[in-house]
């Protein structure tokens, strides 16, 4: 039988987490320990651990040596980062908003920039992606985006100028969602002709991403979905992470010729 700790660790090593800040840009026991207790939160669903448990993760998962004490340490004058329980003689914490808005700050001053959309905000968060984000990416625009739907045309109409090539795969919606989005697409291709979608055949995309001239763009969410719930965009100097966008220009140019028109 599995224990807790070992359950922990084996979906630790499973999720895929490119959509958050990369791990190791944190080199402190309190920004590392913020950092799995927001997985374990927004991925995993598991609301709080022990020190213990996040020194685990830290150590089997991400190969850094840290032990529970520190992680005790480094949390203690961290109020309003986190939240303690005390249950059944061991203390638990779990991060809150303005440990996430801690993380994001400290990325931001790095060759990282992150935006935060908070929950029931569809229009600011439409005009910010689109116009502060989208607009300010040079050269053609490649998008990885498995679920689309009539928002999505929304957002790209709203950037102006650009060639988009749009991956996506339409059989991870309802009959009545594609439906609905291929009719709306058709009336879309007309104003704006610049902008390809295809439609890929295969189950291999998950994430969510934009490549461009001088970019990486990290969606938290679709871009339908964005706005309707909490996430955050995490741009990438393109320089700075060149290995990575590299491999994913690859991927979507072979993905890009296995894709049929929409």
């Amino acid at each position: 039988m599995i224990s807790l700790e070992e359950g922990i660790i084996k979906k630790f090593k499973e999720i895929v987490t490119s959509d958050f800040p990369d791990f190791y840009n944190y080199s402190n026991p309190l920004e590392m320990g913020l950092w799995v207790l927001w997985i374990a939160k927004d991925k995993l669903g598991i609301k709080k651990l022990t020190s213990e448990q996040i020194a685990l993760v830290i150590r089997d998962v991400k190969e850094i040596s840290i032990d529970a004490k520190s992680i005790n340490n480094s949390f203690s004058p961290a109020k309003g980062k986190i939240h303690s329980y005390r249950e059944n003689g061991e203390v638990y914490f779990e991060i809150m908003k303005p440990g996430k808005d801690h993380l994001l700050s400290l990325i931001r001053r790095g060759s990282v920039e992150a935006f935060y959309f908070e929950p029931g905000k569809k229009y600011s968060t439409k005009k910010m992606l689109s116009r502060g984000i989208l607009e300010d990416l040079k050269g053609k625009l490649k998008i990885v985006d498995p679920y689309c739907g009539e928002r999505t045309l929304d957002i790209l109409r709203d950037v102006k100028n650009k060639t988009i090539e749009f991956l996506t795969r339409v059989e991870n919606l309802s009959e009545k969602e594609k439906n609905r989005f291929l009719r709306e697409l058709q009336d879309f291709k007309s104003e704006c002709p610049t902008v390809e979608f295809r439609n890929y055949p295969h189950t291999d995309i998950h994430d969510r991403y934009v490549i461009s001239e001088n970019s990486l763009v990290i969606l938290g969410h679709s871009l339908k979905d964005l706005g309707s719930k909490e996430s955050f965009v995490i741009v990438l100097n393109k320089e700075s992470s060149k290995n990575i966008v590299e491999a994913l220009i690859e991927n979507f140019n072979r993905r890009w010729k296995q894709a049929s028109a929409l």
